[in-house]
């Protein structure tokens, strides 16, 4: 892949939008930009104002910008996902869209780019340099469990907040990855993206590294 310019195609999390993680990102954008191209696809999806109104809840108080937007709407049990197969589809034609591919998901979003990297070690998704996934989860419904049935060997960085209360589901994910191509970033922010001080120093390495 030298001389292949890598693309970074970047997930937001439940009820944010593209250009609310592009926001999120700018400092860590504006870092890596001679390097490599970002792209931020809207999920497919529209979060209903219940969904809205849940999330701001368990954000504590802080409701993100519409148009507020989902990669899938989980059952109360959680074990289906709603719109998991149109949002699959629609992200495997955006990484056709380039010839060489990373993956960012912050949150829900990182619970997509998990099942996309799954995906990908067995063939059926575009292949991936690697992904980041911060704050993110392990998928529950039904139809994705036997993704995470065997270590995914994508290259993976796993990036947790220590005052985020979201990361306590960081490290079932972690675990699924193999042993030799996972790294764990630990720093002391909230829900968010780290793009500044040693946290961001290290995302950015990364990034860099893999993307050559």
């Amino acid at each position: 892949m030298d001389g292949v310019r890598t693309t970074l195609i970047s997930l937001h999390g439940f009820t944010m939008n593209g250009d609310g993680l592009r926001q999120m990102l700018a400092e860590l954008e504006a870092r890596l930009a001679e390097e490599l191209d970002f792209v931020y696809p809207d999920a497919p999806h529209l979060a209903s104002a219940a969904s809205v109104a849940g999330m701001a809840s368990a954000m504590g108080g802080f409701r993100a910008k519409p148009p507020n937007r989902q990669w899938w709407n989980a059952s109360d049990d959680h074990r289906v996902y709603a719109g998991w197969d149109a949002t699959r589809e629609a992200l495997r034609a955006e990484a056709l869209r380039h010839p060489s591919v990373g993956l960012l998901g912050f949150s829900q979003g990182a619970a997509v780019a998990a099942a996309l990297a799954a995906l990908s070690d067995q063939g059926a998704f575009p292949p991936l340099r690697f992904v980041v996934l911060v704050a993110g989860f392990l998928p529950r419904a039904d139809d994705l469990k036997p993704l995470f049935a065997t270590p995914i060997e994508v290259p993976s960085l796993h990036v947790l907040g220590d005052k985020d209360s979201f990361a306590k589901h960081g490290p079932q994910l972690l675990e699924r990855f193999g042993a030799s191509t996972r790294e764990l970033l630990r720093w002391p922010g909230r829900h968010t993206v780290p793009t500044k001080g040693a946290a961001g120093d290290a995302l950015v390495d990364f990034i860099r590294q893999r993307s050559r």
